[in-house]
């Protein structure tokens, strides 16, 4: 250690001594002799003239500081702290400020000679604990040598040899008994006696820095709370008259100019679900550039149990500088915390009238950092402002579907209007089922079975047959029977119109629609559709309508918006639908879909006994149409109705008698039947008719001859006892006696 030796060389000093050395002041050739300062000696006019010249410096830079602005105070803080070193011949100098918060010294200011190239930046300088806790109870620390630190510091000793400290002298800075932070002055090529007059003389330059630094950080936090303040008024003006649509774009927005004002890596507000608030999801976030964003849903109970009790139970605002200082119990939410690479935060829960339900996040991923708290009031008022924001979109979107479902019912309401006028105007026309044959009876049988199901029913028969009448009757014996059922004839549409008849159309969705339509799905909403002609319907169209029967849910026309139903489908065909599906022309998917309950009506001509009772009924409507009086039917026209093979089923029945009714002048019904066309078509007859025909046709042509050459046996090529076997088993009766042959 130097007592005082080596203390000057020419201008600037080298070293100080303590008063319990007999110590001395040296340049680098001569030595000087220290004595009192009453000594009178010229090594004692050297010492007061070099004492003096630190007194004038510091007091130059004291009255500098008194005067100067505060934009000046960090340059004016570095240039004392150089023109000390380099006065007193030191290697490094510096001023740490205090967080109270944090209980540590940061380094803000510092000079190191350019001489001592330090492997040391200033950035890295800190103050150890031992130091801290002197500085904290207001104490000055020095040594002269690192060994003078007292061996329960070895932290200290340790920190200072790494950052090649000899000898170190520290004042607190401190304003009205508030700790502000410390000055220091170190060297790191000598050691050095420190005397008591070094801390009388750097007092005042140790009271100005921290006059200046707190004169400062009150400018500053001034400074940042009005731009905070400017802040929020920004933000709340700026929802006040937006749009409900442009409420979420202004929220991410207003997220990403808070996290540009804290410094944050990440700002985000969470929905939790109204149902299990431990479920939570990222509503609007903003993220740092290059940051990957989290999953939308969170478990909270899961991964933030300690957290979510705080939170949503407590109502308490999470605040940490550092995951370290969770407490124990939170040690599933610490994990989960490093996991997503957190290293502080700030949580604060959104209070509404129904309790918390959003949560307005803060994250620190790449540094820890201290929370202002002055600014949680001001940022739960924020919160406010989003709450009120979502809730007005929340009443506008409301609004605005409840208008849009008036809307739709009023069109609804119009189309049904329309569809009963013209359902009023078809009743008069409208058959009844009529009939007692065990065929229709096995029929009705199925639709009582089937009705009261919400089952999709296919309806199969030839035209004609009553296949709407079916549909009918299992609506009106369904749970929907006080509801309209609506019909599509899938035929009789164009192919280009199916879609927008089926599903809608939004105004302008093609060449020609001028306005919006809902289609017949949307109308049949909470009741049955019929779809009568199925196999009709284009292979494009059948598998948006196997997604209806699937999901119950389509899109109109035009329009990207998903809308759901609950229909009962009711379809029906004339043809075999399953040959269809063989041939391509038919999905086999939608079939298995709408064969779930199959129901066959059978045809007239498998209906003979129900045919005086269907002729009897069109008879009283045509008459009560016309007027006229029809009481009579000859039993032989009735005998030629039940014998006549009906290919246009009960619609030609009804057709023939309208005509019969016409042409009638008396009270007995005149009926002119049409050629019987299928009798000459083979593969409309089984086998044993057209067996039946072409013996008795063999017969006429041979005159009712069976045996003998050019007789009946011999054209048919049977023998004579063999043919009148196959007569008699067919009923082919012949009269020989006048030629009459009958079946």
């Amino acid at each position: 250690m130097i007592p005082l030796e080596d203390f000057l060389e020419g201008s600037p000093m080298k070293g100080f001594g303590s008063k319990q050395h007999d110590s001395c002041i040296l340049s680098e050739e001569t030595s000087y002799r220290l004595v009192s300062r009453g000594g009178g000696t010229a090594e004692n006019d050297v010492i007061s003239e070099k004492l003096a010249e630190l007194q004038r410096l510091i007091s130059e830079c004291v009255s500098g500081f008194l005067t100067m602005s505060l934009g000046r105070v960090d340059s004016e803080i570095r240039q004392s702290l150089g023109r000390i070193v380099e006065l007193l011949a030191l290697d490094r100098g510096f001023v740490a400020q205090y967080s109270v918060t944090e209980k540590r010294m940061v380094c803000t200011h510092c000079y190191q000679t350019p001489a001592n190239n330090p492997a040391v930046r200033c950035c890295e300088i800190t103050v150890p604990p031992w130091v801290l806790q002197k500085i904290e109870h207001r104490e000055c620390v020095t040594f002269s040598q690192v060994t003078d630190v007292p061996a329960e510091a070895e932290q200290a000793r340790a920190y200072f040899r790494g950052v090649g400290t000899r000898s170190h002298i520290s004042l607190p800075l401190e304003i009205d008994g508030e700790l502000i932070g410390c000055l220091s002055l170190e060297s790191t090529r000598s050691e050095i006696a420190w005397p008591e007059a070094v801390f009388t003389m750097l007092r005042p330059l140790a009271d100005v820095f921290a006059l200046s630094l707190e004169r400062k950080r009150k400018s500053l936090e001034f400074s940042e709370k009005m731009r905070f303040e400017t802040l929020l008024a920004d933000l709340s003006a700026r929802f006040v008259q937006v749009e409900p649509d442009a409420i979420d774009r202004q929220i991410e927005q207003a997220l990403e100019i808070i996290a540009n004002f804290f410094s944050v890596d990440r700002c985000g507000v969470l929905q939790a679900n109204s149902e299990d608030r431990s479920c939570v999801t990222v509503t609007h976030a903003w993220y740092a550039e290059g940051l990957v964003r989290i999953g939308n849903d969170i478990n909270m109970k899961n991964l933030f149990p300690w957290a979510y009790e705080k939170l949503f139970t407590c109502k308490q605002v999470l605040i940490f500088s550092t995951i370290e200082d969770l407490p124990p119990e939170a040690a599933i939410d610490r994990e989960t915390y490093v996991t997503m690479g957190v290293k502080s935060f700030l949580t604060i829960p959104l209070i509404s009238e129904k309790g918390v339900y959003q949560l307005l996040v803060l994250n620190n991923l790449f540094s820890e950092r201290l929370w202002p708290q002055q600014y949680i009031p001001r940022l739960c008022l924020i919160g406010e402002i989003f709450i009120n924001a979502l809730k007005r979109k929340e009443y506008q979107q409301e609004l605005q579907r409840s208008c849009e479902e008036i809307r739709e019912l009023k069109e609804k309401l119009q189309v049904e209007a329309d569809f009963l006028r013209a359902e009023i105007r078809s009743s008069r026309h409208r058959e009844e089922i009529v009939g007692q044959s065990q065929a229709l009876s096995n029929v009705m049988l199925q639709v009582e079975q089937v009705a009261p199901t919400d089952t999709t029913v296919l309806i199969c028969g030839e035209t004609g047959t009553g296949k709407e009448l079916i549909a009918q009757a299992i609506h009106d014996s369904s749970l929907y029977r006080d509801k309209l059922m609506v019909k599509v004839n899938c035929a009789s549409l164009p192919a280009t119109l199916v879609e927008s008849e089926l599903f809608g159309r939004e105004k302008g969705a093609y060449t020609g629609a001028l306005t919006r339509q809902i289609g017949r799905f949307e109308l049949a909403e909470g009741s049955t559709i019929f779809l009568d002609e199925i196999a009709e319907l284009p292979l494009e169209l059948q598998a948006k309508l196997l997604r209806v029967l699937q999901e119950h849910t389509f899109e109109r026309l035009g329009s990207p918006k998903t809308i759901k139903v609950q229909v009962r489908v009711i379809a029906a065909t004339n043809r075999n639908i399953l040959e269809e599906v063989k041939k391509g022309n038919f999905r086999q998917d939608l079939y298995y879909r709408l064969n779930v309950f199959p129901i066959t009506v059978p045809p007239l001509r498998d209906r003979i006994d129900d045919i005086p009772l269907l002729v009897w009924a069109f008879v009283h409507e045509f008459c009560e149409k016309m007027g006229k009086q029809v009481s009579k039917i000859a039993k032989r026209d009735m005998a030629a109705l039940q014998q006549y093979s009906w290919p246009g089923n009960i619609r030609e029945l009804r057709n023939i008698i309208e005509h019969a009714v016409i042409v009638s002048n008396g009270g007995v019904l005149q009926v002119n039947l049409p050629k019987d066309l299928s009798r000459d078509i083979s593969w409309c007859r089984s086998l044993d008719e057209v067996e039946s025909q072409h013996i008795i046709n063999v017969l006429r042509h041979t005159g009712g001859r069976i045996k003998g050459d050019a007789g009946a046996a011999q054209i048919l090529n049977m023998i004579p006892s063999t043919l009148n076997s196959r007569m008699k088993k067919l009923g082919i009766t012949l009269r020989e006696e006048k030629g009459e042959i009958s079946s």
